[in-house]
């Protein structure tokens, strides 16, 4: 994508994500999975888009990957959004306020349900009012919404004052639940809700008692609405289906849950089958207890790739490319085990653990060898290695290639290990808060290594 060297950078995040076809919150998710920190949300991303905040260094370090914009031209659009403030230029993005007009949409209006004010209030009317008997924290409730903490609380006291919500305090936790005396307004409302934003719950009660399923996506144009992407209202719902490799579902006990959803949601139900392969998308996704499949929203379309040298390659081809421009070879025997290399990157943790206050220059350096010696272990798994001669980004490009965007915290972590090395250059010191961001994340790639190994055989 090219980047307008005077274009400022809330302006390069919102094209390079709507070119991507992710939703803000799509944005988000995979941001805060990238690089470890849970506390990236919608309304973070919202704030950027409208100018209100310039995303740091590291931040654009992790959305140069997701975005597929280089480093250098976030660095050059945040610069050029520093200037306009300096000199008082407004920053106008696509979610700033424009004149009065019949084409004018408030920031945040929820494409699923237009009537709403907000997503936020939508997700929070959705979890209380399908859920009337239990009570919801803020936190839980941020969850729901995509928002954060400030954002949810404002609702709630809306909510409350409608009468449509009550609220209890435990020790110091404030809690919201629906309105008890259930008003001529709740009905209706929860209806409302119970076919647009409550769908998810729906499909996963009548579908989750399908023995066998583990996981549900509902794409479709539901889940374009769900996300944010405008048009006309969905008229069906589109539900895909996983189960374990070599499981047979009963088909009638799926026949009987979609007739189910679509008399609870009043309209038409499609679904389909697929197997769960054992591979690393699997390992984003929670453990869950029998009935309780894991539910995604995300359109139904055809994943992206990897790409190398122009040609779209799945993880299998970027390995079979690397092994033919000798970038990577094939090895067996003792030394192909994986158990050394995670026991050493453990060990560099645990070393870095102390230094991450004191002395966050060495303990970067440690995590920069732990994350590369995890991805070492992962391809010796498969009884692969990198070749002598072959670039350092090797483990990290081939680790990414095969389990997707959280590995590509390898080659983040080896080229800022690189900034550290030269005494010279304006980046050359770490932060003890960038040290402990990435202690945590270090952590995160051990533990979906860990878990991933087991699954893994030889690569043929």
């Amino acid at each position: 994508m090219e980047v307008d060297l005077n274009q400022p950078i809330s302006q390069v995040i919102r094209a390079a994500r709507r070119q991507r076809q992710l939703s803000q919150y799509s944005l988000a998710r995979e941001l805060a999975t990238l690089s470890g920190r849970p506390t990236i949300t919608r309304d973070l991303v919202a704030r950027w888009e409208r100018g209100h905040q310039i995303p740091r260094q590291g931040t654009r370090q992790w959305l140069s990957v997701i975005l597929q914009v280089p480093k250098d031209q976030l660095d050059v659009a945040a610069a050029a959004a520093r200037r306009r403030s300096r000199l008082g230029h407004a920053v106008v993005t696509d979610n700033a306020p424009a004149s009065p007009g019949p084409t004018r949409r408030a920031q945040g209006t929820p494409a699923l349900l237009p009537v709403f004010r907000s997503r936020v209030q939508a997700g929070i009317l959705a979890a209380t009012l399908l859920n009337p008997d239990r009570s919801f924290s803020l936190t839980e409730l941020a969850e729901h919404a995509g928002a954060s903490l400030a954002s949810v609380d404002k609702e709630n006291k809306l909510l409350e004052r409608a009468g449509i919500l009550t609220s209890r305090r435990e020790g110091t936790i404030r809690l919201m639940r629906a309105a008890g005396n259930r008003g001529p307004l709740v009905g209706p409302l929860t209806d409302l809700m119970r076919m647009t934003y409550g769908v998810p719950q729906v499909i996963a009660e009548e579908f989750g008692c399908v023995p066998g399923v583990v996981r549900i996506v509902l794409g479709g144009v539901w889940a374009d609405r769900f996300a944010g992407i405008g048009g006309p209202a969905p008229d069906s719902i589109e539900v895909l289906i996983a189960a374990p490799v070599g499981k047979t579902l009963d088909n009638r006990a799926l026949t009987t849950a979609a007739r189910r959803v679509e008399q609870r949601l009043r309209r038409p139900v499609t679904f389909s089958v697929v197997p769960l392969e054992p591979d690393l998308d699997t390992l984003q996704i929670p453990r869950q207890r029998p009935g309780h499949p894991v539910v995604e929203v995300a359109p139904i379309r055809p994943r992206t790739v990897p790409q190398i040298a122009g040609m779209e390659l799945d993880g299998l081809d970027v390995i079979r490319q690397m092994l033919r421009t000798g970038q990577l070879e094939l090895f067996n025997g003792p030394a192909s085990s994986s158990r050394p290399f995670l026991d050493l990157a453990a060990k560099h943790i645990t070393s870095a653990e102390p230094l991450a206050e004191v002395s966050p220059d060495s303990a970067f350096v440690l995590l920069a060898q732990a994350a590369n010696l995890i991805g070492s272990a992962l391809l010796a798994q498969q009884g692969l290695r990198a070749s002598a001669s072959a670039p350092e980004y090797v483990v990290g490009t081939a680790v990414t290639a095969q389990f997707g965007h959280q590995f590509s915290q390898i080659e983040l972590l080896r080229r800022r290990a690189r900034e550290l090395d030269m005494p010279t250059s304006r980046d050359s010191h770490a932060t003890p808060a960038e040290a402990q961001t990435y202690l945590g994340t270090v952590r995160s790639l051990l533990a979906a290594a860990t878990e991933a190994l087991p699954k893994l055989g030889l690569f043929s």
